[in-house]
């Protein structure tokens, strides 16, 4: 009998999404995603955009942006993310990520992507990210010569 395996604190909490690239042609609209968390990184929330006719693409965003998001009109310059504003179906979540070449406006289901959140903040409390990490070697890490 095989027992699942137990997830360590220090493992990262994944959650696996289609985003619906709302300005690509149909045979490429639908982008699998792994938005990732890591106690290591509390402040941010890893994005990777692993689309089938494109190069892999990662984005890191603030965990606190997304979280906003998921509630109201979120971010500035190369990362916006909002909520859908219907209430008569599925609610949705829009991620707008630009960069100097490209620009793609996202869609997906927000009931997940708000409960993969809930996990995080039951890992790593809101307020409780500057707690986890070493400012130390950061420090160090920034001030050592390249």
């Amino acid at each position: 009998m095989s027992h699942p395996r137990t997830r360590r604190p220090e493992d990262p909490l994944t959650l696996d999404v289609t985003l619906h690239n709302l300005f690509a042609p149909p045979q490429d609209a639908s982008v699998p995603c792994r938005f990732t968390f890591a106690a290591t990184a509390p402040f941010s929330v890893r994005l990777d955009l692993m689309a089938p006719s494109a190069p892999h693409v990662t984005w890191v965003i603030g965990r606190d942006l997304l979280n906003r998001g998921t509630e109201e009109l979120s971010g500035a310059a190369d990362v916006r993310i909002w909520p859908s504003r219907r209430h008569d179906d599925t609610p949705f979540l829009y991620l707008r990520l630009e960069r100097a070449d490209v620009l793609a406006t996202f869609m997906t289901e927000r009931a997940p992507i708000r409960e993969w959140l809930a996990s995080t903040h039951e890992l790593v409390p809101m307020g409780a990210e500057s707690d986890l990490v070493d400012w130390d070697a950061l420090v160090c890490a920034l001030a050592s010569p390249r």
